[in-house]
């Protein structure tokens, strides 16, 4: 379930509760001398604290025509403020993003930073209040420019506040942490106790959205109690949401609704209908999860019936989740597939216009509606509806980065999916992890795996579908994929730096088990050519899985059986053939680069004989020049990527690296020589900003293929790579033995040099080496992502 408890992205605003109208403006209108206008604003002001937002804006679009008159800027710059103060009140962010825009661009050019500072306040809460997120925040680091040389202040605490959470809204949590922090210590500072009190309440939502329980009880507390104390009735009432909703997390029902309608009181108290649907969705939840399922209904209905009448899409497409979610553990499933159809469609516009890695977090935050109507249609028995949801809800901003202003793109129809089949001639195997039925989303939480849904797409467009039960096993998929890792020596993240042995233990028992519980109930369904090709659509947890080590009871491991393909979306491969009709020109070969200082890290990166030598040879068969040692810069690498048909990297893979150079950070990065440049780090945020035009592009290095599982799959090296535009690329899911790379390397190009394309090369490879080196560690690492096509 979907409980929408993100009041942490309100409690700021319920400061000014109907935006940001500082005591400024009070003072400087009444010391105006025309009296008219200035009675006219004083009558808004009067009507606005009424709470009568349309008898305010009357007034003040009144006393706006007469500072006009009066060509009186600095009243004009206010009464604007206001303006967009008292649309935003009424929900109308159009209005307010026009009012304030203007407020803000008179008090720009009147050189009064504070006047800047309190429009840009209220423009990014329209921003927000809209669902543009990363415009919100743009707009508040803006307005805390103007106040850079200000003494602290109420005013620059409240800033804090909403950038805060505006980065909550972006899901950017470790971000709006440090906001809130830094808002609670200003305005402690400056004895503002209703901003101290909201700063204090929204670290308790952001740790509760962390899942660290215990301290978000203890700040929800601390919160509502000063709060209370100060008479900020509105804040309360926020924070008793958000602690009723931890408690509900915890399972406690009694608690949380006992929270809930304390917090429902006071919102109706104080006029607050925003929180009011807000918390009516949340006593919802509970109500169901206490068995109350006509209560329950009651409240989601009530909720739905508000946020419809506010036009505030994100709390409606959330309310509609949660209302679609009773519907279905009632059986009501039509009315569940329409409530959830028009959630998703809210969730998507909400996507708009966001940038890239801003479409990662957000959709990290709405994927779970996505996987719920999902398990209606599943419930309905319509699997191909089913099928084109879960592609719908995977991989979206990954896909949405291919498409152009002239040409946006739309989730895939079955017929499209058939298509991608007929074309490769493949067979489609899509996975989709549901999770435990009593688990309620909050943020970018992951439940446990309660079901497996499976699609198998065959070339003539046969659909088959599976529903695979995890109940009664003893450890989670998670932890069976984990161990099934370690089994095999494939430590991955926790390992240190430097060159991995080959001797490593492997439990065939571990392999076997996920081949029973995930390939067999699909195996008649996949082609008996071993030759055919089969793609893989793995979600969370199993894109670290080594499909091709899986074994059946025989002790066949599947790549005997199949030529394997991975994507993260069958929509994002279908995109990677479209890609195929540029390609660049000479091969790049690089291995064993001077190693660069990675401070951030414990130990050195050792050097790599074997890459060195693995480079050469492949150098050889692609005939070009290696490039080695010293030679291989950063800079001369990236740049040769942009012209190259084949690019080939054989050195360290640093997944821990993380790229904070902007507001979200990105895992991954290639170890190469450094220079007077550059760091010698080309990280996964440098490659997606390159333009590549490579047919092939090979990361021969440790845990390439890793990174940050998301709602858009995994972000990392290999997405990087496919969004600067390579066609396919080939990548490790561990840190990978040198001398057993070094030969089912050779043995790909090998391959591909005899005409075979690139799966059934990648294939070949793996069972040469194993013949060599038997324990998977040593065949089993490497992935194909993207069109298989040969070179």
């Amino acid at each position: 379930m979907l409980s929408t408890l993100w009041a942490a992205a309100l409690l700021s605003a319920d400061v000014q509760p109907r935006g940001w109208l500082p005591s400024a403006a009070v003072t400087i209108s009444q010391s105006v001398r025309e009296p008219d206008p200035a009675t006219a604003f004083q009558t808004g002001l009067t009507a606005f604290q009424a709470n009568d937002y349309e008898a305010a804006i009357a007034a003040w679009e009144s006393a706006l025509s007469g500072f006009r008159a009066a060509e009186n800027s600095t009243q004009t710059a206010l009464t604007l403020n206001a303006l967009a103060a008292a649309t935003l009140s009424l929900s109308r962010h159009g209005d307010a993003i026009a009012y304030a825009s203007e407020s803000a661009a008179i008090a720009e050019m009147l050189e009064r930073p504070d006047l800047v500072a309190q429009a840009l306040g209220n423009l990014g809460i329209a921003y927000q209040a809209s669902g543009q997120f990363a415009q919100a925040v743009e707009t508040y680091e803006q307005a805390l420019t103007q106040l850079q040389d200000q003494p602290e202040s109420a005013a620059i605490a409240q800033l804090y506040g909403l950038l805060g959470n505006a980065y909550e809204a972006l899901g950017d949590y470790d971000s709006a942490i440090a906001a809130q922090s830094t808002s609670m210590t200003l305005a402690a500072n400056v004895n503002a106790p209703s901003l101290e009190a909201t700063a204090q309440m929204n670290l308790g939502g952001l740790y509760s959205l962390e899942g660290d329980f215990d301290r978000a009880i203890a700040w929800y507390e601390r919160g509502i109690a000063l709060a209370t104390d100060a008479g900020f009735l509105g804040s309360a009432a926020y924070g008793l949401n958000n602690l009723g909703g931890t408690y509900q997390k915890l399972g406690d029902q009694a608690a949380a609704i006992a929270q809930f309608q304390r917090s429902l009181a006071l919102s109706v108290e104080t006029g607050n209908r925003q929180l009011q649907a807000t918390v009516l969705t949340n006593l919802g939840v509970a109500f169901e999860d206490a068995n109350d399922f006509e209560q329950a209904l009651r409240s989601h209905q009530a909720s739905v019936a508000i946020a419809r009448d506010l036009e505030t899409p994100r709390l409606l497409a959330d309310a509609l989740n949660n209302l679609a979610h009773t519907q279905l553990v009632t059986g009501d499933f039509d009315p569940a597939e329409i409530a959830l159809q028009e959630s998703v469609q809210l969730l998507s516009a909400l996507r708009r216009g966001l940038a890239d890695a801003d479409k990662v977090n957000v959709f990290d935050t709405q994927i779970y509606t996505y996987n719920l109507l999902m398990q209606v249609q599943v419930a309905q028995g319509d699997y191909i509806a089913a099928l084109e949801t879960s592609e719908a809800g995977r991989a979206r901003a990954f896909v949405e980065s291919f498409a152009t202003d002239d040409t946006p793109i739309t989730a895939p129809t079955i017929d499209e999916l058939r298509q991608v089949a007929q074309r490769l001639d493949a067979t489609l195997v899509e996975y989709a992890i549901v999770p435990e039925d009593d688990f309620t989303v909050q943020g970018r939480q992951r439940g446990e795996a309660g079901r497996v849904f499976v699609w198998v797409v065959a070339p003539d467009g046969t659909v088959t579908f599976e529903e695979i039960s995890l109940a009664g096993i003893t450890l989670s998929l998670n932890e069976q994929v984990q161990q099934s890792r370690s089994a095999i020596g494939a430590l991955g993240r926790t390992r240190g730096i430097g060159v991995v042995q080959t001797d490593r233990a492997q439990s065939s028992s571990d392999l076997n088990d996920l081949y029973t519980r995930l390939i067999a109930p699909i195996e008649a369904a996949l082609p008996d050519d071993p030759d055919a090709l089969v793609v893989l659509v793995p979600h969370e947890s199993l894109f670290y899985l080594p499909f091709a080590a899986l074994t059946d009871a025989a002790g066949q491991a599947l790549v005997d059986k199949h030529t394997l393909l991975t994507t993260p979306a069958i929509q994002l491969l279908d995109l990677t053939l479209a890609e195929a009709t540029m390609v660049g020109a000479a091969p790049l070969v690089v291995g064993n680069p001077t190693m660069p200082a990675v401070p951030s890290l414990e130990g050195e990166l050792q050097p790599l004989p074997g890459a060195e030598a693995e480079a050469i040879a492949i150098a050889d068969l692609l005939q070009t020049q290696a490039i080695l040692g010293s030679d291989a810069t950063e800079s001369q690498v990236a740049t040769a990527m942009s012209t190259a048909n084949v690019v080939h990297l054989a050195t360290h893979g640093l997944l821990d690296y993380v790229d904070t150079t902007d507001r979200i950070p990105i895992p991954g990065a290639i170890a190469l020589a450094p220079d007077d440049d550059d760091d010698g780090l080309l990280t996964a945020r440098e490659i997606a900003n390159l333009s590549l035009s490579a047919q092939l592009v090979v990361l021969s290095a440790c845990d390439t293929g890793l990174g940050e599982v998301t709602g858009d799959g995994v972000v990392g090296l290999s997405r990087s790579l496919l969004s600067a535009g390579a066609q396919s690329t080939v990548v490790s899911l561990w840190a990978v033995p040198d001398e057993p790379t070094a030969t089912l390397m050779q043995a790909f190009y090998t391959e591909l040099s005899q005409g075979a394309d690139k799966a059934q090369a990648l294939r070949q490879a793996m069972l040469q080496t194993r013949a060599q080196y038997p324990d998977p560690i040593n065949w089993a690492a490497f992935v194909l992502v993207g069109n298989p096509a040969p070179l």
